[in-house]
């Protein structure tokens, strides 16, 4: 996948490396950006990458904050593929 924005994260770019399905991968990477953002902030992130990584079904709940609609579907996108390692 190319960056379409200046700069992508580390740990941006090993969470949609997880990614499934077809979409847009400049609003992908915009919502995993939020969703990082949003996550360090609540110490989810960790957790997050964890569960996703490791596909193990004992990690924690991530509450995940109420994002904004236009990035919705590039978190589903990752929600699925957490779901669909565990």
């Amino acid at each position: 996948m190319t960056s379409m924005l200046p700069f992508t994260p580390p740990i941006v770019k090993r969470l949609l490396g997880w990614k499934k399905g077809e979409g847009e991968d400049k609003w992908s990477e915009k919502a995993v950006k939020s969703l990082v953002k949003k996550l360090k902030k609540t110490g989810g992130l960790e957790e997050l990458e964890k569960a996703i990584t490791t596909q193990d079904p004992t990690t924690k709940c991530i509450t995940i904050p109420r994002l904004v609609n236009s990035f919705c579907s590039g978190i589903m996108v990752l929600a699925t593929a957490a779901a669909a390692a565990v």
